[in-house]
């Protein structure tokens, strides 16, 4: 832990037990509700939400959302949701303030955490090896069927939290998925969780978050070819962010 005072240290280890109980109460909460829906979509919405309000409200941090409107799409396909990642508080961030079923596609380490990993398996998450790099088709085959159940699919495009708070280089699986499944791209822009809990730090700071979904990819041209995917999602959120820089390369 960083170095802080006495009763800041007492007051952050205070917020942290916190957070595991009530983790603890709604990882057991949304595995109850796989019994009465296979789908995982009420354990997102009654588990996974409640519990991301709480720990922000404990945590004193504030999140807004903007461009909700972006996601009334007309025909209302498949859709792959395209993320920065500066936090672990993006998570929290994300299952508060938007309003559609979604499953995250996260790093097979966070699978191994003691009930939390299970409740994230029964609701649907999609867990990945980033030391497997054969295992993109099965990967692929998940994400594709959450679509087909009408669920969206979220991914941290850049694999990993930043180091820096910046937008950093992508990786394609997003994108080509996108173009197997013929999904629309909702870029969204998350600015701030970097200042509440940067990474490889246990200091929670109250603050502001503010995530903003910019307007869905669906120009089919576009849609059917995974780089020129990857460099207009990239571009969007660069803009967003306030971080003019050349796209991600192939």
């Amino acid at each position: 832990m960083e170095r802080m005072g006495l009763v800041e240290r007492l007051g952050m280890a205070g917020l942290l037990l916190f957070i595991l109980v009530q983790t603890i109460i709604w990882s057991t909460i949304s595995i109850l509700w796989f019994l009465v829906d296979s789908t995982g979509s009420k354990a997102h919405r009654y588990g996974a939400r409640p519990w991301s309000r709480i720990l922000l409200w404990a945590s004193r941090v504030k999140v807004d959302v903007q461009g909700l409107e972006n996601l009334e799409r007309a025909g209302k396909g498949p859709m792959v949701l395209v993320c920065n990642h500066q936090s672990l508080f993006d998570i929290l961030a994300l299952l508060a303030s938007l309003p559609v079923d979604f499953k995250f596609v996260v790093k097979k380490e966070l699978g191994k955490v003691p009930l939390w990993g299970y409740a994230m398996k029964k609701a649907g998450y999609i867990f990945v090896d980033r030391g497997q790099s054969g295992q993109a088709g099965e990967l692929m085959r998940q994400a594709v069927d959450k679509i087909k159940l009408g669920s969206a699919v979220l991914f941290f495009a850049e694999g990993t939290r930043s180091a820096d708070g910046k937008l950093g280089q992508f990786k394609r699986g997003a994108f080509v998925l996108a173009t197997l499944a013929r999904a629309d791209v909702a870029p969204v822009a998350i600015a701030g969780s970097a200042q509440v809990l940067p990474k490889k730090s246990w200091r929670i700071r109250p603050g502001h978050i503010t995530v903003s979904v910019l307007p869905t990819i669906s120009d089919p041209a576009v849609k059917k070819n995974s780089r020129l995917l990857m460099e207009a999602t990239h571009r969007m959120l660069a803009q967003a962010l306030d971080e003019p820089r050349p796209p991600a390369g192939s």
